[in-house]
């Protein structure tokens, strides 16, 4: 079982680059107000949060899913 939960904490880190790769080329600040750099750098980083817990989770329910096809123990 520890296995298995040190398997998901990798799934996260190795998303969260790539999540932050992609939020890089997407350009929010047309939808705040000039100088408000604070704001965008939280905004930047709520988002990868939450797409990286999302896209995670996906990923690990997938792998359930495939774990209890195969019936193999966690």
């Amino acid at each position: 079982m520890q296995i298995y939960l040190i398997l998901e904490l990798c799934i996260y880190l190795v998303l969260l680059p790539i999540v932050y790769k992609v939020m890089a080329a997407i350009d929010v600040s047309k939808i705040f107000k000039k100088g408000h750099l604070t704001e965008i750098k939280m905004f930047y980083f709520l988002i990868i949060i939450i797409i990286t817990k999302i896209v995670g989770d996906v990923v690990i329910m997938i792998m359930d899913y495939i774990r209890l096809l195969l019936n193999i123990s966690p």
